[in-house]
């Protein structure tokens, strides 16, 4: 063989193997808002994840809400969810949602200190530079970054061409008070931590001229962006900017409100639909089902989108 037939196939062999399952298309799933209900759910989660091993994904994410918001937030059903977690063949990425935390307070869940409970999810689930699953991928976490080691639940990685990223924004008004006597130190701290790091996502997709976006956060959002008592205000303004000036697609993955939907909320200061942006809220609570994204850049949508059905569920 001569060198630079030799060459050409060493080439070739390293291309296939560095794409993300040879030639075939970056795959994904996207599930959250479980498990809830207990103990029986634990079954139906199992065969969750047995059926997303099965179909091989490159990756999946769980958008948050790894309880109901009436169960204990107890160190233990924490680790029984990383245990689960570690269950996935492929590497999982999880972003907190606000029942394993801002709704720690109630009776219910056990009466705990919100804060607290979320240094423990931190402690738990974001130790390490690599997400969750049998087999972890690297991340880069925003508290490696000076003046945010406070969050290394928000991440970002690069796939296929196109730019990933968690934000720790929530449910239950993203964990703002709106008691005039409540302290909201927290929420504030967070929002600027959020706020920055959608910026810097944005920046790195321009940077390595990325073909689209893919935002994971638990919240599904309020767009209202004139009320000051709208916990997401701040953030969806950062994210209509943002967006416009991208111009490519940008898919937002969320829970919440357990309805699986597709649509485009985002719009324009005209009331125009900004058609570059495309929100998918996940199956959740009874409904234990995933979503399957796939990347197709040959398709100007840039993301096929599937309802992927658990049968045993």
């Amino acid at each position: 063989m001569n060198y630079r037939l030799g060459l050409i196939l060493f080439m070739a062999s390293c291309l296939s193997a560095c794409t993300p399952s040879g030639n075939q298309p970056l795959t994904f799933m996207a599930i959250g808002d479980m498990p809830y209900h207990l103990p029986e759910d634990f079954e139906r989660f199992e065969h969750l994840i047995q059926t997303i091993n099965s179909a091989n994904p490159d990756f999946s994410l769980h958008v948050g809400d790894i309880k109901s918001g009436g169960t204990p937030c107890s160190d233990e059903y924490y680790s029984t969810i990383q245990g689960y977690f570690d269950q996935f063949e492929q590497p999982l990425i999880y972003t907190p949602g606000d029942n394993e935390w801002t709704d720690c307070h109630r009776e219910a869940c056990g009466g705990f200190d919100p804060e607290e409970r979320l240094d423990k999810l931190r402690q738990l689930f974001y130790a390490t530079d690599q997400s969750q699953g049998k087999h972890p991928m690297p991340l880069e976490r925003q508290n490696s970054w000076q003046g945010f080691e406070k969050f290394p639940e928000n991440a970002r990685w690069q796939e296929a061409g196109i730019t990933f990223g968690t934000l720790h924004v929530v449910g239950s008004n993203n964990n703002l008070k709106l008691d005039s006597t409540a302290l909201n130190d927290e929420f504030y701290e967070r929002e600027l931590a959020n706020n920055f790091w959608l910026t810097q996502l944005f920046e790195q997709a321009r940077e390595t001229e990325s073909l689209g976006m893919v935002l994971v956060l638990h919240a599904g959002l309020d767009y209202q962006t004139g009320n000051e008592r709208n916990g997401h205000a701040s953030f969806v303004q950062v994210l209509r900017k943002q967006v416009l000036d991208f111009g490519k697609p940008v898919l937002l993955l969320y829970g919440d409100h357990h309805r699986y939907q597709v649509d485009q909320p985002l719009r324009d200061h005209n009331g125009q639909t900004i058609t570059n942006f495309t929100a998918v809220q996940v199956f959740g609570d009874r409904d234990m089902h995933a979503v399957r994204i796939q990347v197709s850049p040959e398709n100007p949508n840039l993301f096929l989108i599937d309802p992927f059905y658990i049968a045993e569920n």
